[in-house]
Parts: C-alpha cells; sequence; structure tokens
C-alpha cells in the first residue's frame, strides 16, 4: 500500500459517493465488532442475554445478574474504545495535515506524554479531586506539548523541518514522560498508575464517559469546521495564503482541536500510542487528501483499530489482559519505523 503524503496529489482521489459509501461500510463494520465486544471476554455472554438484561432483567435470576453486571462493565468500556480510537485519530490527521509532516501524531509529537504529565500531577498532589478537574490537568499537559510543537511548525519550513518537528516531538515526550515517571518513583504511587501509563481502558465507569464525552464531540464539530482549511494548509504555506488561507487562524483553531481530543482520550485511556499515525494514512489512501472525507473515515478507522486492539488484549491470555497500548504498539512501531526509512522523509 503506498503511503499517502500530506501536500501530494489532487485535491480528492475519490468522489463523494465513494466516500459515503466507505463511511457506511465502516460504520457496519464497527457495529458489527462492537455486538462482538459486549459478548466475548473471559466470560462469554450471549446476545440473548444481553438483550434480556435490557428488555426484561429479573434480578432473582443470577445468571441475568452476571449478565447485567458485565455490561455494565463492558458498554463503558466499549464506548471508551470508540471515543479513544476517534479522538486519537483525527488528532493525528490534523497533526499531519497542519505541519505537513506524515509521522506527525499524538503520539510521536508528545501530546499524549504530556496530557499524561498533566493527568499524573492530578492523581499524586488532588487525590480527592473531582473527576472534571482531572480532565483539565488532561488538557493542561496536552495544552504544554501542543504549544512547543505549533512554535515550533512556525519556526521551521522546507525539507529539513520534518525530521525536526519529529525529532522535537520524540524530545519533548521523552521530558514529560520522564517527568512522569520520576513523580510516580518520588511519590511512590507506582502501583496506582503502572497500568494506566501503558494506556488502557479497563475499569472504567460511565461517570467518566459523560465527563469526556461533550469535549470529544466539541472537538469533532471544530475538527469538520477547520477541515477544509487544513487540506488548503497541505499544499504548502504560499498555495494556502494565495487561495486565502489565515495561516495562524487554521494552526491555532486545528491545536485546540489536537488539544480537546488528545486530552480527553487520555483522560480516559492513558497515553495509548500509534492509533493518530496509523490511521490518518490509511484514510488518506482511500478517500484523498480532502479532509472534509479524512476526518470522518480516520474517525471510522480508528474506532475499530481500538476495539479490535482491546479485544485482542482480552483474548491473548484470559483471564488476564494486557495493556491497549501494548497491542497498539505492535502495529505502530513497524509502522513508524517504515515511514522513517521512506525516501521521502530524508
Amino acid at each position: 500500500m503506498r503511503i499517502s503524503q500530506p501536500g501530494r496529489g489532487g485535491y480528492s482521489r475519490h468522489s463523494n459517493g465513494f466516500a459515503i459509501a466507505l463511511a457506511c461500510v465502516l460504520a457496519a463494520v464497527l457495529a458489527g465488532l462492537s455486538l462482538l465486544f459486549l459478548t466475548v471476554g473471559a466470560r462469554d455472554i450471549s446476545m440473548q442475554a444481553i438483550g434480556q438484561s435490557f428488555t426484561a432483567y429479573d434480578p432473582d435470576n443470577a445468571a441475568q445478574l452476571l449478565v447485567r453486571t458485565l455490561r455494565l462493565l463492558r458498554l463503558p468500556r466499549l464506548l471508551a474504545a470508540l471515543l479513544c480510537g476517534a479522538g486519537f485519530a483525527v488528532s493525528g490527521a490534523l497533526m499531519q495535515g497542519v505541519t505537513n509532516n506524515p509521522m506527525a501524531s499524538p503520539s510521536i509529537l508528545g501530546v499524549n506524554a504530556g496530557a499524561g504529565l498533566g493527568l499524573a500531577v492530578a492523581m499524586i498532589f488532588f487525590p480527592d479531586a473531582e473527576l472534571t478537574g482531572t480532565i483539565f490537568f488532561s488538557f493542561a499537559g496536552a495544552a504544554v506539548a501542543t504549544f512547543f510543537i505549533m512554535a515550533m511548525a512556525f519556526r521551521v519550513s522546507g525539507s529539513s523541518s520534518k525530521v525536526y518537528l519529529t525529532l522535537a516531538g520524540v524530545a519533548i515526550g521523552a521530558i514529560f514522560s520522564a517527568i512522569t515517571q520520576a513523580l510516580v518513583v518520588f511519590f511512590d504511587v507506582a502501583q496506582d498508575v503502572s497500568y494506566w501509563t501503558a494506556g488502557g481502558i479497563s475499569g472504567i465507569r460511565m461517570t467518566q464517559i459523560a465527563a469526556v464525552l461533550p469535549w470529544v464531540l466539541a472537538g469533532f464539530i471544530l475538527a469538520l469546521f477547520i477541515s477544509r482549511s487544513v487540506t488548503l494548509l497541505t499544499f504548502g504555506e504560499e498555495v494556502a495564503i494565495g487561495l486565502g488561507g489565515k495561516i495562524l487562524r487554521i494552526r491555532v483553531l486545528a491545536g485546540i482541536t489536537v488539544l480537546l481530543l488528545s486530552g480527553a482520550a487520555v483522560a480516559v485511556a492513558g497515553p495509548v500510542g500509534f492509533i493518530g499515525l496509523v490511521t490518518p494514512h490509511m484514510a488518506r489512501y482511500l478517500v484523498g487528501i480532502d479532509y472534509r472525507k479524512v476526518v470522518p473515515i480516520a474517525a471510522l478507522l480508528g474506532a475499530i483499530l481500538v476495539v479490535a486492539a482491546d479485544m485482542a488484549a482480552r483474548l491473548i491470555s484470559p483471564p488476564f489482559e494486557m495493556p491497549l497500548g501494548a497491542v497498539t504498539a505492535l502495529i505502530g512501531v513497524p509502522f513508524f519505523l517504515y515511514l522513517a526509512n521512506r525516501k521521502g522523509m530524508k
């Protein structure tokens, strides 16, 4: 598969009809995976039993009580997988478009690590804080990392900017991760945050989903609003300015969008990596570089990838689970190395 690059090719490789049909197919695949997600695990549940727990629940029936308990655990986990996958994917697509860098993603450029540091600070210094306050700490950490990345995007240009931004982002992420680990060790809370720092959505509750859902929806709406402007920017700054694009406005709005989506996703799942790297390339390969199509397709692909990865994490060695971040890394690391060794990145 030829990896698409921002700034290359025509405005749209496929018609609107193709994009709509593809979105319907991906939505159907996601719906099927979601139903399967609810049924499989350390203990399988039939769809009939799940349906009865909604429509004809009998609290005296021990079997239905177990099904209802598992449903209360798996349904929030499914929603978390959908939100996090779509959030990381759209964030990565916008970062690749705005920086004109095919290797950009929230995990590679340190945004996830920044959000993780903010969340770790909240968990260590404000353990009794409300969930909404904890999310704001995640946003604050993501904002610091996003500010650094956007500032560097203004400073550099030309063919060397892609490598410069990638290396700088990796360095920023390493610094934030080192600070997080130092705090965890110093305050002796490694056991409390170790699974979260590896990335995972086990133990998610509906209250957490309700807290981050408005922020994720706001991020998606803003992403769709700026998608045409991001498409212009992928052709280069000179072309975008010539076509009436306002570079500062586009980058500021894109930064806010990345902040909302990545910060909310990290607050729920931790710094899950590589979703925002892989899915934007898949989306551009399928529908071209028109970000009005890339954004929704990337969101669907990201949700599919995280749902499938979390199912794999639960089924590899039941009843034990692998961290979600470890499963996504198995996909993302080879893809990152492939991109790093392409001639176009030199």
